[in-house]
């Protein structure tokens, strides 16, 4: 009798653990579908910034993704509406089935016979998965069907050009306009196919970057997922060039997807380490980079954020001005974030004054140098590295 309840215990305690894990799971999939909608948001300013988009594309190809990402923050679903309705019978059920399950498990699980499951076994799942990857075509089928008002004139202009190039194949100029013109209406099926059509009239002479295009337009009409042939556009960008990034990062959610984590881990970890911290992918890496080492079985803690250096903040001067907030407020979010929830030394609160000066948020600075006075208000040495960042963006004399 005391074995059979110490089953039914354990049994219970499995099959709660169980449910609240799929739970957990099915927010967190969901979370990282709609943080893969902001990494593409922060690649769009990238873009711009590269003057890869104009800014009348990246606003039409931000309002797409924006509304696939309040569809996907809408899909998640309330646990407590789910389990209401279960209630007593779901108690009743599991309870009934947890005797049973308890012997199983034990027979099973908890026999010193039973071995490990090989690694073997593990790729050979992996492999399946691969195997299994929905086509462009299949996976643009499934994607959601979201439309927004265009102006009559611009796709007045569009078609036109789509007729004009139907007698012009070769024309590639032409085509990578209409791929662009295509993205910025949202109709990314046919902007694949347009840059599609550019990368086979240049053949080998394809740079790097316009796979990558191809590549990306692929992913975005298949609703973020990498199907068969954006994994071959993006190994074809890697073999032009190992160490594109972007192409890098996708990769290692390619290897996500198909159960093999340590790709992942191994890719996104040398990403991580290689910065720039105002890369648009590195939020996202940091937020899942410590629960891969975890899967991965590595002992692994990641770099700390850093804010921008006093040499950074010099060359910044130089730039214009779009492109001097675009760097510095990358560097500034992680750094902020990181003495907001950690605290720091007084010369990173020092680089936190300086940055927001720079970026002309002064009423900001004023806000960090005052509670830095606070916190290192009984420590001369700290206190005169702080006052003499406020002196330099004027907030002292």
């Amino acid at each position: 009798m005391i074995i059979s309840a110490v089953l039914l215990v354990l049994a219970i305690l499995l099959i709660g653990g169980l449910l609240f894990w799929r739970t957990q799971n099915s927010e967190v999939t969901q979370m990282r579908q709609v943080d893969v909608y902001a990494e593409q948001m922060r690649g769009l300013e990238r873009d711009r910034a590269k003057g890869v988009l104009a800014d009348d594309e990246l606003d039409s190809m931000r309002a797409e993704i924006g509304r696939r990402m309040i569809a996907a923050a809408k899909a998640e679903t309330n646990p407590a509406a789910k389990t209401s309705g279960a209630g007593l019978w779901t108690l009743l059920v599991v309870s009934g089935a947890a005797c049973i399950l308890g012997a199983v498990i034990y027979a099973q699980v908890g026999s010193p016979t039973v071995k490990d499951t090989p690694i073997a076994a593990r790729y050979a799942q992996s492999d399946a998965l691969k195997a299994t990857r929905l086509s462009q075509t299949e996976a643009e089928g499934q994607a959601p069907a979201l439309s927004s008002e265009q102006d009559p004139t611009y796709v007045q202009l569009v078609t036109e050009l789509r007729a004009a190039l139907a007698t012009r194949p070769d024309d590639i100029q032409g085509h990578e306009l209409l791929a662009k013109s295509e993205s910025r209406l949202g109709n990314y099926a046919k902007a694949h196919a347009a840059q599609a059509w550019v990368l086979q009239l240049k053949g080998e002479a394809a740079s790097p970057d316009e796979w990558y295009t191809y590549a990306e337009l692929l992913i975005i009409a298949a609703d973020t997922y990498i199907s068969t042939n954006a994994e071959a556009a993006l190994n074809q960008t890697l073999r032009r060039d190992p160490n594109h990034k972007m192409a890098l990062f996708r990769v290692g959610m390619y290897f996500d997807a198909i159960g093999r984590p340590d790709r992942t881990f191994g890719i996104w970890r040398k990403l991580l380490e290689a910065g720039p911290e105002s890369a648009p992918y590195i939020p996202l890496i940091r937020r899942t980079i410590s629960d891969l080492a975890m899967i991965t079985g590595v002992d692994y803690e990641p770099p700390a954020v850093k804010g921008p250096s006093a040499e950074d903040i010099e060359n910044a001067a130089d730039m214009s001005t779009d492109d001097r907030r675009a760097m510095i407020s990358g560097m500034v979010t992680g750094l902020a974030d990181r003495l907001a929830t950690e605290g720091g030394p007084a010369p990173d609160w020092a680089q936190l004054i300086l940055a927001y000066g720079v970026l002309g948020e002064i009423d900001t600075a004023q806000e960090i140098f005052n509670e830095a006075l606070q916190l290192f208000k009984e420590r001369p040495t700290d206190l005169e590295i702080l006052r003499q960042a406020a002196v330099n963006v004027g907030l002292m004399q």
